[in-house]
């Protein structure tokens, strides 16, 4: 279970007014949000709620059983894990959609107080003889009931749909803020283990350094990074593809290991690198080959499974790609006693 201090409070998220007016241009449907952090409800339009609920809402009663009408369906959408169709203990039709993030409740979506069929006379006294409604006039209720909007069943289906795509977004967006807040709370946590008494700036320009002395080849993009918390998680990637370049690693793993969705990791990484993940990757391997090919007398079809690399056909190809000449050639060149090719190999060795 995920500690609900992580979950983004669902009214926090900036995404949320866009995605209601979308809602409400598209279907003409009001819309109400539930947030489980406050217990609140939110209304979109504000101004041009159901005149009906209104009337049925003025009493402390009429309040009352439209709550416990819409917590039935929430509670039975929470339970099928779905979207609940129902008809409110008014003769209204609604739905619900529940938000639920890591096993947390964030909210909830409610749509709909329609109408399938046209509203009449005595479909409202049916009604009104079941919910006997104290202190609000009857007249009141009826000319609010026959002004309430009426919708084809096929375009409340249509506006479901569309509810269910806006509540699988926001929780894209959910699930993207945490991946970040819990990035940096693991970070916090490392920092404050080794010296709760020195900054995070001061901090971060150690674990630069020590990268620097681990790999030589992150110097160029941790000088420019000025500890930007991107390039500390990319250098982390970078580590994580060093130490594993042998295996058959992919995207994913590498994205899981720095806790960032594919995504997002993919495009950091070509951002800070310059390189998407494939080629980066390809450059490793290439560099690990060469100074398997200078440094051993290791079979090149065993240097080949060695650098991960799962096929000898396209390892020539890439290598050949890479440093202009086929690995074989680049072997014999270096075991050769021409002096200028000698200073070619020393000129590689230098970058390996």
């Amino acid at each position: 279970m995920v500690s609900s201090d992580l979950i983004t409070a669902l009214d926090k998220l900036d995404i949320l007014d866009d995605i209601k007016e979308v809602f409400y241009k598209n279907t003409g449907l009001i819309i109400s949000f539930y947030y489980s952090n406050d217990g609140k409800y939110d209304f979109y339009p504000k101004f041009k709620k159901n005149e009906y609920c209104m009337a049925l809402q003025s009493t402390e009663e009429g309040l009352k059983k439209c709550l416990e009408s819409d917590n039935s369906a929430l509670e039975k959408a929470k339970r099928t894990k779905q979207y609940c169709l129902y008809t409110c203990h008014a003769g209204l039709t609604n739905v619900v959609i529940p938000l639920e993030y890591k096993g947390v409740e964030i909210g909830s979506i409610f749509s709909g107080q329609i109408v399938t069929e046209k509203p009449t006379v005595e479909m409202f006294n049916k009604i009104f003889n079941k919910i006997k409604c104290p202190g609000i006039e009857y007249e009141v209720l009826l000319k609010s009931f026959l002004n309430t909007k009426l919708m084809k069943e096929e375009d409340l289906l249509f506006g479901i749909k569309l509810l269910e795509v806006m509540a699988n977004y926001i929780i894209s967006v959910e699930d993207e803020n945490f991946l970040q807040s819990e990035i940096y709370i693991k970070d916090k946590e490392i920092l404050e283990y080794e010296n709760k008494e020195i900054k995070l700036e001061n901090e971060l320009k150690k674990l630069q350094i020590s990268i620097l002395e681990y790999d030589k080849e992150n110097k160029e993009i941790l000088a420019k990074s000025n500890g930007s918390k991107n390039t500390h998680v990319i250098s982390k990637a970078q580590l994580f593809i060093q130490d594993n370049y042998y295996k058959n690693i992919k995207l994913n793993d590498v994205a899981d290991a720095v806790y960032l969705s594919p995504n997002y990791f993919s495009t950091i990484f070509k951002e800070i690198t310059g390189y998407n993940f494939c080629v980066y990757l390809s450059k490793t391997r290439i560099k690990k080959a060469k100074k398997l090919l200078l440094e051993t007398e290791l079979p090149i079809k065993e240097i080949v499974f060695k650098t991960g690399f799962e096929d000898y056909n396209y390892f020539n190809r890439i290598f050949k790609q890479t440093e202009g000449i086929p690995p074989a050639k680049f072997r014999s060149i270096a075991k050769s006693n021409c002096i200028e090719n000698r200073k070619i190999i020393q000129k590689v060795r230098m970058n390996i």
